[in-house]
C-alpha cells in the first residue's frame, strides 16, 4: 500500500540540494559565472543546516534516528533485499541512510570551505581542501544514484518518483504529515542565508 512517508520538507530540501549541487557543478570553472556558483554552494549549506535540524525535529521517517544503525544492521537488510524478503520501509535503508549522511556532511563541507576561500583567497590550502571535498561529494553522488537504481529494481517501486510524490509502500501507520509550513521556513530561511552570505562577502543580492 502506498502512504507518505516523505513530507514536504524533506522532498523540497532533497531537490533543492541536488539542484544546487549540479548548478555548483556546472559554474565551478566559469569565472564569469562565479556569483551564480557562489549562491548555488551557499543554498546547498543553507539546506544542508536545516536538514540536520530536520533530523532531531521532524516526521518519523526523517528523523536520523528512525534509519541510523550499526554495520550488522545493514548486512541483516541487504540479505534480506537481496533474498526478496524485506519488509516495505518507512524511511531509508540502513545503507542509504548512512550515504546521506555522507552527502549532507561533504555538501556542508564544500559549501563551508567554498565561502571561505572566496573570503580569504590568500589561503590556498583553502582551495584545496574545496575542491578535494566538491570530488568526493560527487563520487558518493554516483554511488547514491546506482543505489537508487538497484533499489528501485529490488523493491519494484520507483524511488526518485517516491521523493518527488513523497509516497512508497509502507504500512499504513507510516504515514506522516505533509508539513508545508516547515517547507516555506526552509525556502525562507534559505533565502536569508545566502543573502547575509552575499553582504558578508560584499557581493551583490
Amino acid at each position: 500500500m502506498k502512504v507518505r512517508i516523505w513530507d514536504l520538507p524533506v522532498r523540497v530540501g532533497h531537490w533543492l540540494l541536488a539542484a544546487s549541487v549540479a548548478i555548483a557543478w556546472l559554474t565551478a570553472e566559469q569565472e564569469a559565472w562565479r556569483l551564480v556558483h557562489i549562491v548555488a554552494g551557499a543554498t546547498a549549506g543553507a539546506m544542508v543546516l536545516f536538514r540536520l535540524l530536520w533530523g532531531f525535529i521532524g516526521s518519523s521517517s526523517a528523523r536520523f534516528s528512525a534509519f541510523l544503525r550499526g554495520p550488522v544492521a545493514a548486512i541483516a537488510e541487504a540479505r534480506a533485499h537481496l533474498a526478496g524478503h524485506a519488509e516495505p520501509r518507512a524511511t531509508h535503508t540502513v545503507i542509504g541512510g548512512w550515504a546521506a549522511i555522507g552527502l549532507l556532511a561533504l555538501a556542508l563541507g564544500a559549501a563551508t570551505t567554498g565561502v571561505l576561500t572566496y573570503r580569504f583567497d590568500e589561503f590556498e590550502a583553502l582551495a584545496e581542501i574545496h575542491e578535494a571535498l566538491a570530488e568526493g561529494l560527487l563520487a558518493l553522488i554516483a554511488v547514491h544514484l546506482a543505489g537508487v537504481l538497484v533499489m528501485s529494481l529490488l523493491e519494484r517501486q520507483n524511488l526518485p518518483r517516491s521523493m518527488l510524490t513523497g509516497r512508497a509502500n509502507a504500512a499504513p501507520a507510516a504515514e506522516v504529515r505533509a508539513h508545508p509550513l516547515a517547507a516555506l521556513t526552509l525556502l525562507a530561511w534559505c533565502a536569508a542565508a545566502v543573502w547575509l552570505l552575499l553582504r558578508w562577502l560584499n557581493l551583490p543580492g
